[in-house]
């Protein structure tokens, strides 16, 4: 994951809106037209132990990334629908329902795979399984 001082890829890959609207966005292209920074972030898989408290903690703080001109986007290898239907399950049974930030649904793995940042060890499939 040798990315520092290149250029970011521009690349567009699905995504999911918390209204579930299915997206095209390019990272890339969002950081130029809006000419802001990007917070992207990665997280295993949806529906997982750990990963809500992470993504709510970043939907907290949305306000202060918004103050400083930085857009936030969460990225995992789930489909749209997966994230659908994480979007729409309450925080207390594990959801992250109240998420407004877009979730990529990198599921061909065309950026994490740019970026280098999947264990080669493992082999997922196109669910993200092992």
């Amino acid at each position: 994951m040798a990315i520092v001082g290149k250029k970011f890829p521009s690349v567009s890959i699905d995504a999911m809106s918390d209204m579930g609207d299915d997206l095209k966005i390019n990272v890339f292209e969002e950081a130029v037209n809006k000419n802001s920074k990007v917070l992207l972030f990665w997280y295993p898989k949806d529906f997982t132990f750990v990963c809500p408290t992470e993504l709510h903690a970043f939907q907290a703080a949305l306000p202060e990334f918004e103050q400083r001109n930085t857009i936030v986007i969460g990225a995992s290898c789930d489909t749209n629908e997966v994230h659908f239907a994480w979007l729409n399950t309450p925080k207390d049974n594990g959801g992250i329902e109240g998420v407004t930030y877009p979730i990529l649904a990198d599921t061909h793995r065309q950026l994490s795979g740019i970026l280098d940042i999947l264990d080669q060890e493992v082999n997922y499939d196109e669910e993200g399984n092992e």
